[in-house]
C-alpha cells in the first residue's frame, strides 16, 4: 500500500526525502537532488544541514537496509542499529552528494565510511531533547513532536519494535492535538497519524484503530485542496483503509467507498507519473468486492488495473515483485472462481516472475515464495512435493513474531493436507493440522485473517476424522468451524463460505452417529450460506450442491418427500448454473438424477440431459492429450446410467445420442478436430485454414511450444500456451457456428445422422448400467433404434465376468508381461469356453435373434460391437458354445465381428475415397526389451512373399528406430508392426510399441496425422488391452492408430504365441491379396475372419487364448 511521506522544512528537502524514499536511487535521481540544492539559497541550506542531514541519512539507511540480502543483513543485525559498516557509507555518500562535492558513486555500498549511526542516534535524541524540553505553546513543538514520530515509526516498520508503535501514535496524536486547524502541516499530521493508526490495527486488530484511521484520512483529504500534489496519496491512504475495515467487517459500504476513494486518486494522477503505477496496484486490490457480489466485471478490472500497475513498473524497481504478485493474486482468485485453467497458469508465471526478481534475504521473498507455492497446490496436484518445498522454504525464511508468520503457516498447512490427500501418508496431515494450530494460535481473535485461519484447521481435522475415525476430531472441527461463523460479522464476504463448511462437517457427523439435530442444524447453516449468496456467483452453484446434499441425506434417512422436492430444486439449480465448476455441476447433477430416478420426479430426463452437457466441459480439449483422462474415471457410469434411464422412458434415440456424446470423449474431440472442416473450406477458406492450423498444433501438443530465448520452458508455461491454443480453437469455432447454415459445426450428432453408420453392417451399442443392461441396434435404412432387452445381462455379472476372465489370463501367462510369448500355457480352455458361453447366452444371442441373423456361411454379414463399461475387456467377437460339431454355436457361424468405440467413427470411413498408390510398410523389431521374439523374422518372409513385387519397404532391426519408422508411417500406407508393446495402466497414454532405440507412445502415434492412411495390422502384444477404469475410453494402441488416420486396424487384447503370429500373418494376407493387385482396407476384417477359421480347422488342438486376441477395429 502506498504512504505518503511527509517530512518538515524548505520544500527542496522535502523533495530530497521525497526521492530518496519513494523512488530508486539511480543517477537520474541523483541529478535532481542536486540541482535542488543548488537552487536553495546558501544561507539556508548551511543553517538547516546540520538538523536535516542526519534524518535523511537515517531515513535512507533504513530503506536501503530493506534491499540487502540474508546474510549481510544478518551481520547487520546483530549490531547496534544496522552496524556502522553499512551506515557509514551511506551516510558519507549522502555528505558527499547534499555538500554538492564529487560525483556520485554507482555503487552505494561502495562509498567511503561516515558516521551514519552516530548521526541517527543523535538525531532521535536530540528530537526527544526538543520534544520534551519545548512548551506547549512553543510554535515549533508540533513540529518537533511529529518529527520523533516519524523517526519512531521509521524505525518500528524496519525493526517490528512494538513498543516504538505506541509512542509513534502518541507523538503523531500530539503534533496534531497541538496543531491549529488552517496550518499548512495539518493535513499531513493527520495522514501520518491515520497511517500508524492502520498500522496497528493490522498488527493487533483494535477495531477502534481502524475506525480512527478512516476519520484522519478523511480529514485530511477535506484540508487538502483540489490540484495539490499530495491529494491523490491522501485520498488513496482513505480508501486504503476503507479495504482493510470491510475485509475485517465486511460491509458492503466500506468497499464502495474505498473504490470510490482510490479511483479518484488514479483520476488525479496523470500518465506517465511516478506514482500512477503504485495507485492503480492499490485500486487494482480493492476491487475484491468480486468475492461478495459475485460480479465478474469487478474480477476483470482488478485484473486489468493489476497488469497495468506491473508493465508501467519497469524491470528492477523495487515494487515490481509486489505487483506481479498482486496481479498473480487477482488470476489466482479469478481462477478458483471460474476454474480457466489459463488464470492458474498466468498467476504462476506472474508469481514466479516475482519471485526471481527479488533477492533472497528480502523481506518480502517468504511471501512471495509462499504465494508462489500455494499457486503451485492449486494448479499442480501432482507436483505437491515441488509446492511443499517452495511453502516450507517460505516459513524457514519467515522470522519468528513476523506479522506474515500465521500466513506462510497456513499455506504450507495446505498443501501438507493435499498432499495427504493424494498420497494418504499421514505424517502429512498431522503435520498439517500443526501447521494450522500453529498459525491459529499466532492469531489474535481480532485480526481479519482469524475466521479463514480457524476454518482451515477445521477442514483437516475432518480430514483426518474420515481416515481414522476418531470422534474427537470431528468433534473439535466443529468447534473450529464455529468459531469461524462466529468471528466472521454478517455481511461479510467469507460468511457463506463458513457457513457452508460448518455445515458440511455437521453431516459428516450425522453419517457417523445419527443425531437428527446435527442434521437439522447443518440444513440451517447451508440455507445460510446459499441465501448469502448472490445470483450468478460462481460459489453459489457448490453451496447449493452441499445443501441439497444435507436435504438428500435427510431424505434417505427419513423419507418425507418434501425433502426429496427440495433437494431437487436445490440441485437442479446447482447443476444448471451457467458459472462455477463443471465438476461441481456434474456432481450435483448426478444426484439429481438419483433423486429423481428414486422418486419418480418428473425432472428424471431434465437431469440427465443436464449431466450430458456438462461432461464434455469437465474433460476438455484445453488439457494436454493425456490430462483428460484422469478427470473420466466417474463419467463412464453417469453416461450408462442416464442411457438406461432413457431406455427405461422409451426414449432410444437419446440412450443412443447421449452415449455417443459420452462415451470415448478425448477421441471423439480430437476426431472432430480433424475431420468437420470439408464443407466450411468451401465458403470460409481463411477461416477453415485457420482452423486447420490451430488443430494442427494442438495434435503436436508440447511439440509446438517454442523455448524462449533459446531456454526450455517449465511445464507450467508448456501447459499455459497450450491451452491459449484450445481456447483460441474454441472462439473460431463458435464464429463458425454464427456463419448460415453452420449452427451445428462440430456438434454432436442425431440419431437421423448416426443411422448413416449401419451401411456395412449393423451397429450394436451395449449399454451396461446398475439399472439394466439392454442393446440398441442401429439397422442401415430403418429410421429408429432397434431397442434388445437383455434381461439376464446385469453390471454386477459382467464385472465379475471380467474379473474371472483377466484371473485366468493372467494365470496362461498372457497378461504377466508386456512380450509375445513363446507359448500359451495350456489348462485354460475350459474355463475360456464357460466365460463365452455366459456372453452368447446372455448377450450376443438375444442380440441375433432380434436382428434375424440366420446361420448360413456363405453369406455372412457384418455386425459392429460398440460395448460398454468392462465389457470392453471380454471377447465378444467370439462369444459361443464351444462343444462337439453338432452342439457347437458361435457368433462366427453367424456374423463377421468387429469393435467400434464410437459410432461417429463409422461415419468418417464411410466409402472414404482410396487415392494413394499401395505402399506398404514392415517394421520389425525382435530384441528391443526384455526378451527376443525370434518368430518376428519369419513373419516378415510371410508378409514378403504374399506381397511379392508390390512396394515394400522394411525395416529391420537397428533399422527399426523411432524417427525412421514415423517417417515411413507418413510415407507408406499400410503398415505391418511387429515388436514388443506395454500398456502403462498409470498413464495410458505412454503405453507404447518398443523399437529398437527406444518407446514409439501413444500420444506420439496420435500426433502423427496420416490422412491418406489405410491399414495397421499390429502384432504386437496388449495393443488394444486399455485402462479397465476407463473402459469407455479406448484408451490403446490400436485406437491411436485409428486416430492417426488408419481406417482399419488389426490388434491383440493380450500378449500372443510367438511361434502363432507368422501363421496369422501368413494367412491374412493370402487371403486379402487373393482378389486382385491392390487390397481393400474395407476387406479386412473379412480376411482376419478367413484367416482364423482356416488356421482353427488346419490345427485342432491350438489353445482358445491363442487366437482369440485377434481383433479388428475401429474409432
Amino acid at each position: 500500500m502506498t504512504v505518503e511521506l511527509s517530512t518538515v522544512g524548505d520544500n527542496f528537502l522535502m523533495e530530497k526525502l521525497h526521492l530518496v524514499l519513494e523512488l530508486n536511487w539511480n543517477d537520474e535521481h541523483v541529478e535532481k537532488v542536486d540541482l535542488l540544492s543548488r537552487k536553495s539559497s546558501p544561507g539556508v541550506w548551511d543553517a538547516k544541514k546540520p538538523l536535516i542531514l542526519p534524518k535523511i541519512i537515517a531515513h535512507f539507511t533504513l530503506s536501503v537496509f530493506a534491499e540487502l540480502g540474508g546474510e549481510e543483513r544478518q551481520s547487520l543485525a546483530s549490531q547496534e542499529m544496522y552496524g556502522p559498516n553499512l551506515c557509514n557509507r551511506i551516510g558519507e555518500s549522502f555528505a558527499i552528494l547534499l555538500d554538492g562535492h564529487g560525483n556520485y558513486p554507482s555503487m552505494i555500498i561502495k562509498t567511503k565510511m561516515a558516521t551514519a549511526t552516530h548521526l541517527f542516534g543523535q538525531t532521535l535524541d536530540a528530537e526527544r531533547e526538543a520534544v520534551t524540553s519545548a512548551p506547549n505553546s512553543h510554535p515549533d513543538k508540533p513540529r518537533h513532536s511529529f518529527n520523533l514520530g516519524i523517526s519512531l515509526h521509521t524505525r518500528l516498520e524496519h525493526l517490528v519494535n512494538l513498543d516504538d508503535m505506541d509512542k509513534a501514535i502518541a507523538q503523531s496524536q500530539a503534533a496534531v492535538n497541538l496543531t491549529p486547524d488552517g496550518h499548512p502541516h495539518k493535513p499531513s499530521l493527520l495522514n501520518k497519524l491515520g497511517y500508524s493508526l492502520r498500522t496497528r490495527f493490522e498488527r493487533f486488530g483494535n477495531l477502534d484503530d481502524i475506525d480512527s484511521s478512516i476519520l484522519l484520512h478523511q480529514s485530511a483529504v477535506n484540508l487538502t485542496p483540489d490540484g495539490h500534489r499530495y491529494k491523490p496519496g491522501r485520498l488513496s491512504n482513505l480508501g486504503i483503509s476503507y479495504h482493510i475495515r470491510f475485509e475485517r467487517l465486511g460491509y458492503p459500504d466500506d468497499i464502495d467507498d474505498a473504490i470510490e476513494r482510490l479511483q479518484a486518486a488514479v483520476d488525479l494522477i496523470p500518465d506517465g507519473h511516478p506514482h500512477k503505477p503504485s495507485q492503480l496496484s492499490n485500486l487494482g486490490h480493492s476491487l475484491t468486492r468480486f468475492e461478495r457480489l459475485g460480479n465478474l466485471n469487478d474480477m476483470k478490472n482488478a485484473i486489468v488495473r493489476h497488469q497495468v500497475a506491473a508493465n508501467l513498473t519497469p524491470d528492477g524497481h523495487p515494487h515490481k515483485p509486489g505487483r506481479l504478485s498482486n496481479l498473480a493474486g487477482a488470476l489466482h482468485t479469478r481462477f478458483e472462481s471460474l476454474g480457466n485453467l489459463d488464470d492458474i497458469d498466468n498467476a504462476i508465471a506472474k508469481i514466479q516472475a516475482a519471485v526471481n526478481l527479488t533477492p533472497d534475504g528480502r523481506p518480502d521473498k517468504p511471501s512471495l515464495l509462499n504465494n508462489l507455492g500455494h499457486s503451485l497446490v492449486t494448479r499442480f496436484h501432482n507436483d505437491m512435493d515441488n509446492a511443499v518445498a517452495r511453502l516450507q522454504a517460505a516459513v524457514a525464511l519467515t522470522p519468528v513474531g513476523h506479522p506474515n508468520e500465521h500466513s506462510q503457516l497456513n499455506n504450507l498447512g495446505n498443501s501438507l493436507r493435499i498432499r495427504f490427500e493424494r498420497l494418504g501418508n499421514l505424517n502429512d496431515i498431522d503435520n498439517a493440522i500443526a501447521k494450522f494450530q500453529a498459525a491459529v494460535n499466532l492469531t489474535p481473535d481480532g485480526h481479519f485473517r482469524k475466521p479463514s485461519l480457524l476454518s482451515n484447521l477445521g477442514t483437516s481435522l475432518v480430514t483426518r476424522f474420515e481416515r481414522l475415525g476418531n470422534l474427537d476430531d470431528i468433534d473439535n472441527a466443529i468447534v473450529q468451524y464455529q468459531a469461524a461463523v462466529n468471528l466472521t460479522p454478517d455481511g461479510h464476504p467469507h460468511k457463506p463460505n463458513q457457513l457452508n463448511n460448518l455445515g458440511n462437517s455437521l453431516v459428516v457427523r450425522f453419517e457417523r452417529l445419527g443425531s437428527l439435530n446435527d442434521m437439522d442444524n447443518a440444513i440451517v447453516r447451508h440455507q445460510e450460506a446459499v441465501n448469502l449468496t448472490p445470483d450468478g456467483h460462481p460459489h453459489k452453484s457448490n453451496r447449493l450442491s452441499n445443501l441439497g446434499d444435507s436435504l438428500l441425506t435427510q431424505f434417505q434417512r427419513l423419507g418425507h418427500p418434501y425433502d426429496a422436492e427440495a433437494c431437487i430444486a436445490q440441485l437442479s439449480e446447482a447443476s444448471s448454473s451457467p458459472v462455477g465448476s463443471p465438476s461441481v455441476r456434474l456432481i450435483a447433477a448426478r444426484k439429481w438424477i438419483y433423486v429423481a430416478s428414486t422418486t419418480g420426479h418428473s425432472s428424471l430426463l431434465a437431469a440427465c440431459e443436464c449431466a450430458i452437457s456438462i461432461i464434455p466441459l469437465v474433460a476438455w480439449l484445453g488439457l494436454s492429450i493425456s490430462d483428460p483422462h484422469q478427470h473420466l474415471t466417474q463419467i463412464g457410469g453417469i453416461v450408462r446410467d442416464t442411457a438406461a434411464i432413457a431406455i427405461s422412458l422409451g426414449q432410444y434415440d437419446k440412450a443412443v445420442e447421449w452415449l455417443e456424446q459420452g462415451r470415448s470423449i478425448v477421441w471423439t474431440q480430437i476426431l472432430q478436430l480433424r475431420t468437420s472442416v470439408d464443407q466450411l473450406r468451401v465458403v470460409e477458406p481463411d477461416l477453415a485454414a485457420r482452423l486447420l492450423h490451430i488443430s494442427s498444433l494442438l495434435d503436436q501438443g508440447n511439440q509446438n511450444i517454442k523455448p524462449h530465448n533459446g531456454c526450455l520452458l517449465s511445464s507450467e508455461e508448456e501447459a499455459r500456451q497450450y491451452r491459449a491454443l484450445a481456447e483460441e480453437r474454441d472462439e473460431i469455432v463458435e464464429k463458425v457456428r454464427s456463419l448460415p447454415q453452420f449452427q451445428d459445426f462440430l456438434r454432436p450428432l442425431r440419431l437421423r445422422r448416426l443411422l448413416d453408420a449401419a451401411i456395412e453392417g449393423p451397429v450394436v451399442v451395449v449399454n451396461v448400467s446398475k439399472k439394466r443392461c439392454d442393446a440398441l441396434a442401429l439397422v442401415y435404412g430403418a429410421d429408429d433404434v432397434a431397442h434388445i432387452p437383455l434381461p439376464d445381462l446385469t453390471s454386477e455379472r459382467v464385472e465379475q465376468l471380467q474379473v474371472e476372465f483377466s484371473s485366468l489370463l493372467k494365470s496362461s501367462r498372457v497378461r504377466l508381461r508386456a512380450v509375445r510369448d513363446p507359448e500359451i500355457e495350456v489348462g485354460g480352455d475350459d474355463e475360456c469356453k464357460r466365460i463365452l458361453a455366459e456372453l452368447w447366452h446372455r448377450l450376443v444371442k438375444p442380440v441375433l435373434d432380434s436382428l434375424s441373423f440366420s446361420h448360413d456361411p456363405d453369406t455372412l454379414p457384418r455386425i459392429w460391437w460398440c460395448v460398454t463399461g468392462q465389457l470392453a475387456s471380454l471377447p465378444v467377437h467370439a462369444a459361443g458354445v464351444y462343444g462337439t460339431e453338432g452342439s457347437s454355436r458361435q457368433i462366427q457361424d453367424y456374423a463377421i465381428s468387429s469393435y467400434a468405440p464410437t459410432i461417429s467413427a463409422l461415419l468418417a470411413q464411410v466409402d472414404a475415397p482410396v487415392q494413394k498408390p499401395f505402399r506398404h510398410l514392415s517394421a520389425i523389431e525382435p530384441s528391443s526389451g526384455s526378451s527376443y521374439i525370434p518368430n518376428t523374422e519369419k513373419e516378415l518372409e510371410c508378409i514378403r512373399h504374399r506381397l511379392q513385387n508390390r512396394d515394400h519397404v522394411v525395416l529391420h532391426k537397428t533399422d527399426a528406430t523411432r524417427e525412421r519408422v514415423m517417417n515411413a508411417m507418413r510415407d507408406c500406407n499400410w503398415l505391418h508392426l511387429a515388436c514388443h508393446g506395454t500398456q502403462n495402466a498409470k498413464e495410458p497414454t505412454k503405453s507404447s510399441l518398443l523399437l529398437h532405440d527406444g518407446q514409439l507412445t501413444l500420444e506420439e502415434i496420435i500426433r502423427l496425422k496420416l490422412p491418406e492412411a489405410e491399414f495397421a495390422f499390429l502384432s504386437a502384444c496388449q495393443t488394444m488391452m486399455g485402462d479397465e477404469e476407463l473402459s469407455d475410453e479406448a484408451v490403446h494402441i490400436a485406437g491411436g492408430m485409428s486416430l492417426a488416420g488408419y481406417r482399419s486396424v488389426v490388434a491383440t487384447m493380450w500378449s500372443i504365441e510367438d511361434a502363432l503370429a507368422p501363421k496369422v500373418a501368413d494367412k491374412f494376407y493370402a487371403c486379402l491379396l487373393e482378389d486382385g493387385e491392390r487390397p481393400d482396407n474395407r476387406k479386412v476384417a473379412e480376411a482376419l475372419y478367413f484367416s482364423l477359421k482356416k488356421l482353427r480347422e488346419e490345427e485342432k488342438d491350438l489353445q482358445m487364448l491363442s487366437w482369440l486376441p485377434f481383433v479388428h477395429l475401429r474409432i
